[in-house]
């Protein structure tokens, strides 16, 4: 029983990780109806950047091991969205009119130079962070299985699910979000009766680089290291999770993100981890095949 115990536990942090990433997804699509694939490559850059800068002040600063950690954070955020909004600004916006195969074409592209570029700067080495606040405290039992959780997740976990709460209540209690659903409804009704299109468009890919930014940050300072292929399979991940979940639905990513979490934390604890993506893409396709609707559709 504890042992299930301590799975769910680390469930609950991979939910975090794949909330914040399907939360990208759902931001972009509702208002643009088009899928994004760039995402898992951005928050592959958000996870190199925060290793970087926290190996770097730790060099050459004499700060405490928390300024340095939120300090290389802020700035592997502050950098990732200014790079999203680039993109969005260079590129995206004016393919939000074009077929929907341009956008994949595009954001594919997009998500190979990210990679291919973050591959080079590192001569093709993952990047490594040492272990951070990483002591573990005892939560239950004793002996031969405690079960424990460390002062960096009990973090994360609460900033990851804070900011997906507070973008849900964004979404159905600020004018931002009435916009947003107004856009998402219908782009040029919502045009029609005076809504900014240019600047939704334009604070929904703000708000979803910020979002997937945070989820690489997080891979980087939870699981301690940064490849410039993760971007790859997490971004599929999660991208089959916003379908399931509704694609224009925060919640329904949420729900999506905590069944793939236990799917995936259970299968690792009990069966082979080898094939643990491939069972984890294989129970996606079979939920889009049954419920291809996804599963708060309206």
């Amino acid at each position: 029983m504890l042992y299930v115990f301590q799975q769910l536990l680390n469930a609950v942090q991979v939910t975090a990780i794949y909330a914040l990433l399907s939360a990208a997804f759902v931001l972009f699509y509702g208002v643009t109806n088009r899928i994004n694939l760039a995402f898992g490559a951005i928050a592959m850059w958000a996870a190199y950047v925060t290793i970087m800068m926290i190996s770097l002040l730790e060099g050459v600063t004499f700060w405490p091991l928390l300024a340095v950690v939120l300090a290389g954070v802020v700035i592997a955020l502050a950098n990732t969205t200014l790079l999203g909004f680039s993109l969005h600004h260079l590129a995206l916006r004016r393919l939000v009119a074009r077929p929907v195969q341009a956008m994949l074409i595009a954001t594919i592209a997009i998500a190979i130079v990210l990679e291919e570029t973050m591959r080079l700067i590192n001569n093709s080495r993952e990047l490594w962070l040492r272990p951070i606040f990483a002591d573990p405290v005892s939560l239950a039992g004793a002996g031969e299985f405690p079960v424990q959780i460390t002062a960096l997740q009990i973090v994360a976990v609460t900033v990851a699910f804070a900011v997906v709460v507070m973008l849900i209540l964004l979404m159905k209690r600020h004018r931002f979000g009435v916009y947003w659903r107004a856009c998402a409804e219908d782009l040029h009704m919502a045009a029609l009766c005076g809504a900014n299109i240019p600047l939704i468009l334009a604070a929904s890919f703000v708000l979803a680089s910020l979002a997937a930014a945070l989820g690489g940050s997080l891979i980087a300072l939870l699981y301690g290291s940064a490849s410039f292929v993760m971007g790859t399979v997490i971004g599929l991940k999660t991208m089959f999770i916003a379908v399931i979940g509704g694609l224009r639905s925060l919640t329904g990513a949420l729900i999506a993100s905590a069944a793939l979490a236990l799917f995936e934390t259970f299968w690792s604890a009990y069966l082979d981890l080898a094939y643990r993506d491939v069972a984890a893409f294989c129970a996606l396709t079979l939920v889009l095949v049954l419920k291809p609707e996804g599963l708060r559709a309206r």
